[in-house]
């Protein structure tokens, strides 16, 4: 079976297919499946030059893209097979959006579920998504995941004498950890040895707390995990909000780091409130979780370990993979029978 994944550019983006698409390479060419990583030209020539190999494969995965229906009419026309992969509500606009709706993107979203084979998605919102488009769709709900064998565990819980808030992202969503500027004014003011460590491609200065600001950098992202002692995932509750996977919160607990998130879409189900991490909403919940996390070492070391156990049983590779071979093999199997 030949694969072509079309995907946006590589890199450490909201758009970086790295969980969604590389990493199930090795586990696909295991299983006498050659996948290909094609990422999509801004050119109208690049991509049309693209689409003419199209042909060669039994199965196109479309990961993360809206085409325009005249685009989609071409790949369609091009392709045996068609898998479309969801990971973030692209039919709607994102967070720094006063409106959410989009009639461009609904329009382009709907064509392309109806002319799709097959739907992946990361979350159970999404898949709601797909079914409102056309109830009878085959979608699988396949989380993002993470080679926890690639993953060190953290092994010493601070003793208190310094407490690092952590956060990993991108710049654009910096806007949700500023969220919290509130909250770590009061947690200042209770615990001196607090710090604030950002993990990204840009930074901010927090007026209440020291930022250790550390560039993303794929080869330090293991040992900037475990420096954190409880891992931040704010967010606003919105349509785009609840489309997101939560790999920030899956990084952290792979790590044995307990995570506090605000409770939407897909947050709800990776953090068992209590037993891995804490749910917060309101100033005085984020308050409370952190300030309970930030003065019991043996809390953060026992749901650090309660995290590593939840991410190995549901969102490892491990899991994951097998589910996206079958759904694979289904395709092609679809494409020989005829």
């Amino acid at each position: 079976m030949k694969i072509i994944f079309l995907t946006h550019k590589q890199g450490y983006s909201d758009q970086d297919p790295r969980f969604r698409v590389g990493q199930y390479f090795p586990y696909l060419r295991a299983h006498q499946v050659e996948p290909r990583w094609q990422s999509i030209s801004d050119s109208w020539k690049g991509r049309l030059l693209l689409y003419q190999k199209l042909p060669l494969f039994d199965v196109v995965c479309i990961q993360r893209r809206l085409f325009s229906p005249l685009e989609f009419s071409w790949v369609r026309k091009k392709s045996a097979k068609i898998l479309f992969d969801l990971d973030d509500a692209i039919m709607y606009r994102s967070s720094r959006y006063s409106r959410s709706h989009s009639f461009s993107r609904r329009l382009k979203f709907r064509w392309m579920v109806k002319g799709s084979d097959v739907v992946t998605v990361g979350n159970q919102f999404l898949k709601n998504e797909v079914l409102k488009v056309e109830r009878r769709k085959k979608v699988f709900v396949i989380p993002t995941s993470v080679d926890t064998h690639l993953y060190p565990k953290k092994k010493k819980v601070s003793d208190g004498q310094e407490i690092i808030l952590g956060w990993i992202g991108t710049k654009g969503n910096l806007k949700y950890l500023k969220i919290l500027e509130p909250v770590f004014e009061t947690l200042a003011q209770r615990f001196s040895h607090l710090k604030l460590k950002i993990v990204s491609d840009d930074f901010y200065d927090s007026r209440y707390l020291p930022v250790i600001k550390k560039t993303w950098k794929l080869e330090d992202e293991n040992e900037d995990l475990i420096s954190f002692d409880v891992g931040l995932m704010p967010l606003s509750d919105d349509l785009w909000s609840r489309g997101k996977c939560g790999l920030k919160i899956i990084q952290y607990l792979s790590v044995g780091v307990p995570a506090v998130c605000t409770p939407v879409g897909i947050n709800c189900d990776i953090v068992k409130e209590g037993y891995n991490g804490f749910w917060a909403m309101t100033h005085e919940e984020w308050v409370d979780r952190l300030s309970t996390l930030i003065q019991n070492q043996e809390l953060r070391r026992q749901m650090g370990l309660n995290g590593i156990e939840a991410v190995e049983m549901e969102y490892s590779l491990d899991v994951t993979s097998e589910k996206y071979l079958r759904v694979l093999q289904g395709l092609y199997s679809e494409g020989h029978s005829r």
